[in-house]
């Protein structure tokens, strides 16, 4: 039975595990690499963290690296509902993707480093900022009229959980690049109305 609509909804963020290309500091935008040993044990110890939380699905990006963590993580949990969401995709990195973190200043023709991240601002072919948060911003009122009053669980990328967290905060996505990017792994919890 569901809750009345007005209910909030939790959401609890986690970024994936690590996966091969961030095992070797290369940009992976939408290449769809797998988890490595270590991505695997990470995704393993997450179930741990989430015992006192009552989740009622996961939704997960199509990408394996983060389909792989939210399988890991439903299997421990023995939760049945696992959504693929097409819009929780990684952002599209353009001429950056399967590039060395390192190239990103010869690349970029717009950064913002914060807490240490290379955020890419322009880059031939990249998604926009504008876009993705957009985008965050359907994924998350889309889970929120599905499942009010519910725990939903969403494993993804960096950037598109920062960007439904900012949606969910109501800031800009220039306000949320000032905050730490997600480590892989991390949850984040956040109470949407």
């Amino acid at each position: 039975m569901r809750a009345s609509r007005s209910a909030s909804t939790r959401l609890v963020l986690v970024r994936h595990g690590q996966d091969a290309d961030n095992s070797h500091s290369i940009i992976n935008g939408r290449r769809d690499t797998p988890l490595t040993d270590l991505g695997r044990s990470q995704a393993a110890t997450i179930p741990d963290d989430l015992r006192s939380e009552n989740i009622s699905c996961i939704y997960s990006s199509p990408l394996q690296r983060a389909h792989q963590t939210a399988s890991i993580i439903a299997g421990r949990l023995g939760i049945e509902d696992l959504h693929i969401h097409p819009d929780l995709i990684e952002r599209d990195y353009g001429i950056l993707t399967g590039c060395s973190v390192s190239d990103i200043p010869k690349l970029a023709g717009r950064l913002f480093v914060s807490h240490g991240f290379k955020y890419v601002i322009q880059a031939g072919g990249i998604e926009e900022y504008a876009n993705l948060w957009a985008r965050a911003g359907r994924v998350l009122r889309k889970i929120r009229e599905q499942h009010p009053g519910e725990t939903v669980l969403v494993v993804a990328h960096n950037e598109i959980l920062k960007m439904m967290r900012a949606n969910a905060n109501q800031r800009s996505w220039e306000d949320e690049l000032l905050r730490a990017p997600m480590g892989h792994c991390q949850l984040i919890a956040i109470d949407i109305a």
